[in-house]
């Protein structure tokens, strides 16, 4: 008999992963968990006779255009871990603690909860924009010590918030499994100490898709058309892509975290050979070799058969994630695999013949690896040679505003919801560490606020704290007026090439953070990759009109021309003035 399903729904992948493994741990041998991120959500994920649990009622607006009619759903009741809470139990009555959230949302809740719980001392809740409260004894942060302000505090982590008992107990009833006091509370318990601080080894959303079966259809989803691509940098590695897609060979991808990796692997195979075949993808990352290797190549012990990823996969493709992950125990034999297209089941002795495309994944530079003797070289030669590497959100700044609208619009259902141009050049200035991945699930965040357009109030708190430091830090306003930057704009003007003088003031910024200096041969070749062609004489001019304005230093010779601090400031200050 197959096993109920439940479908958990929430922004934050690490919250997501958690809560996925907490109720494993509380049922997983009496249902299967399905967990799904907003981001990666659509109408046909849903049925009308799943079970849905929310992360939160936060998100409940944005979830419900995938709800269909008579679906059955519980929004999560969220409480404190007590396993991780033991510094904070034992501490004097009376300190004055600091709590820290990655939202004013979540931050304000934590407060309240705390100060019926832990009712001993004083709380205050952390805002970016508001000074820090005098005489903090301790930091507490909910599994989000990366936002805790600088000061040298000290810092007690007390982990995510779990599913509250009361959620557990209504989602059994939902699923008519046992719900008795006893059965309920001794798993319940144990579920604590599983995800607890020290025992959770789930850091990221990579890490839950393996053992909860996320993404175990058999087909693909994405297209090369699905692929927004205004920008260079991501039509480079389109055109590289439809090419490899083409040959029967393996093909890596590889890139930063959250870049649309996946997504990709997905388009090469439905634009190739074996797009009629199944599409499976397996996430190394975490797993002991003896796991992996049962899921790739199935078991047969008693007569009792269980086929591996390569069998269901044959005639398809079989997409490995983290292969950087994989334990190099079980290298050789994937690569006897791949090369002799035969596999043996675990406990069986008759090959079976399989035909599957490969495609790998990876966040970390295979041939580093491979230089470390982490990483075999006769398998890197064989699945690298046919590479595409897939570029961050901050080398494709051109793809921002249609990559927020998109995902509004046609993923959210937003069609009225709009992000002015002021934001979205205000978002530019954060670095986007997770990359696209990271962006969806702002955008996400901020769509559960906000009903007509996304403003800076409306940022998650670590987002905007940072955007505030850094464009803090890079303008310097009383060293250039408003009206003397107008006078150098004006002047520029009246030459009629602003724009070129932008670009080629940025290249000169560039240069000076990387400690070089350019020619015009080097200034003109990068204008060109730009999209911007000047002839010797004209550029000339520019630098010549630059140089009068004290934006440039340009020497002659080996020395070069390089930006000078008022060109660093005019710079700043355009910035500032498009923001």
């Amino acid at each position: 008999m197959a096993k109920k399903v439940l479908t958990i729904i929430s922004i934050q992948d690490e919250y997501l992963s958690m809560i996925s493994k907490q109720l494993i741990e509380i049922a997983g041998d009496l249902i299967r968990i399905r967990p799904i991120s907003i981001k990666n959500l659509s109408r046909e994920e849903i049925s009308k006779d799943d079970i849905v649990l929310l992360g939160s009622n936060f998100i409940f607006p944005l979830v419900r255009p995938f709800l269909p009619d008579g679906a059955k759903y519980v929004i999560a009741e969220r409480g404190f871990n007590y396993v991780n809470m033991a510094k904070l139990l034992s501490s004097p009555k009376g300190k004055n603690i600091l709590i820290v959230n990655d939202t004013k949302q979540n931050t304000d809740e934590t407060v309240k909860a705390l100060q019926e719980a832990v009712f001993e001392h004083n709380y205050f809740g952390y805002n970016p924009d508001s000074d820090i409260p005098l005489n903090i004894d301790y930091v507490v942060t909910l599994g989000e010590i990366q936002l805790v302000p600088e000061g040298g505090f000290e810092v007690i982590d007390i982990g995510y918030r779990v599913l509250a008992l009361e959620t557990v107990f209504e989602v059994f009833k939902l699923l008519g499994l046992d719900c008795s006091h006893f059965f309920l509370t001794n798993r319940y318990m144990k579920s604590l100490v599983a995800v607890s601080n020290e025992n959770n080894n789930l850091k990221t959303s990579a890490s839950y898709s393996k053992w909860t079966g996320e993404g175990e259809g058999k087909t693909a989803k994405y297209f090369f058309d699905d692929v927004i691509a205004n920008s260079k940098a991501m039509n480079d590695t389109l055109y590289i892509a439809k090419k490899l897609a083409k040959m029967s060979d393996p093909v890596h991808i590889f890139g930063e975290t959250g870049t649309g990796k996946r997504m990709l692997a997905q388009a090469i195979h439905n634009d190739s050979l074996m797009k009629d075949g199944p599409y499976l993808s397996i996430n190394c990352a975490g797993w002991p070799p003896d796991v992996l290797e049962r899921d790739f190549y199935g078991t047969e012990f008693d007569g009792q058969i269980t086929p591996g990823l390569f069998e269901m996969a044959n005639g398809g493709t079989l997409c490995i994630e983290e292969i950087d992950e994989l334990p190099i125990s079980l290298q050789g034999r994937l690569l006897q695999t791949i090369e002799e297209g035969q596999v043996i089941r675990l406990g069986g002795k008759q090959p079976i013949s399989v035909q599957v495309r490969i495609i790998t994944i990876s966040t970390n530079d295979l041939s580093l690896l491979m230089d470390e003797n982490k990483f075999r070289k006769d398998l890197f030669y064989y699945l690298a040679v046919l590479t595409c590497k897939v570029p961050s959100l901050s080398e494709r700044k051109e793809d921002f505003e249609s990559l927020i609208q998109t995902y509004l619009q046609s993923h959210l259902f937003h069609e009225k919801l709009v992000i002015p141009p002021d934001m979205i050049n205000l978002l530019k200035h954060y670095s986007w560490p997770g990359n696209v991945k990271e962006l969806f699930n702002a955008v996400s965040y901020m769509a559960c606020l906000v009903e007509k357009e996304l403003t800076l109030e409306s940022l998650p708190f670590y987002i905007k704290g940072r955007l505030q430091k850094n464009i803090k830090e890079s303008i310097p306003l009383q060293e250039m007026t408003e009206s003397e930057l107008n006078e150098l704009i004006l002047n520029i003007e009246e030459h009629g090439f602003l724009e070129e003088s932008l670009a080629i003031l940025e290249i000169f910024e560039l240069g000076k953070k990387q400690c070089e200096s350019f020619g015009r041969t080097v200034v003109k070749g990068r204008l060109q990759e730009n999209g911007l062609t000047l002839s010797e004489q004209q550029l000339r001019l520019r630098l010549e009109v630059l140089n009068q304005l004290e934006l440039l230093n340009v020497r002659q010779g080996r020395s070069g021309t390089t930006i000078s601090r008022k060109g660093e400031l005019f710079l700043q200050m355009i910035r500032l003035k498009t923001t």
